[in-house]
């Protein structure tokens, strides 16, 4: 089946401190630069594609999820993306380190 990271966030993140994450990220990916293509740093955006077999990491600031009834949660938005622990996974797991930094309310559970 493969390896997964899940993380579950409110359906509109605030736009300054989306700014900043998306800063960070930008910055902490620059080691993972050959693990990780097409990568998207924006105002409104962190997205980067691994392997080709995978799937892409993406963060919106307005989650294009929330409109999908399987998707909410109690607390928010459930989102995840499937790394396969592929390279580009370390690159994930350090963006959503950076998202729960930035926007504590985020919850991003350890990979069991």
């Amino acid at each position: 089946m493969g390896f997964t990271r899940y993380w579950v966030r409110p359906a509109e993140l605030e736009a300054e401190r989306f700014s900043a994450f998306s800063k960070a990220c930008q910055e902490a990916c620059q080691e993972y630069r050959d693990s990780i293509f097409s990568p998207r740093f924006t105002d409104d955006e962190v997205a980067f594609d691994g392997w080709p077999d995978c799937e892409p990491f993406v963060i919106e600031r307005v989650s294009s999820n929330a409109w999908r009834e399987n998707r909410k949660r109690e607390n928010g938005i459930f989102e995840f993306c499937k790394t396969q622990r592929l390279p580009y996974d370390v690159a994930v797991a350090k963006c959503l380190k950076l998202l729960k930094t930035h926007f504590p309310e985020v919850e991003v559970p350890e990979p069991s």
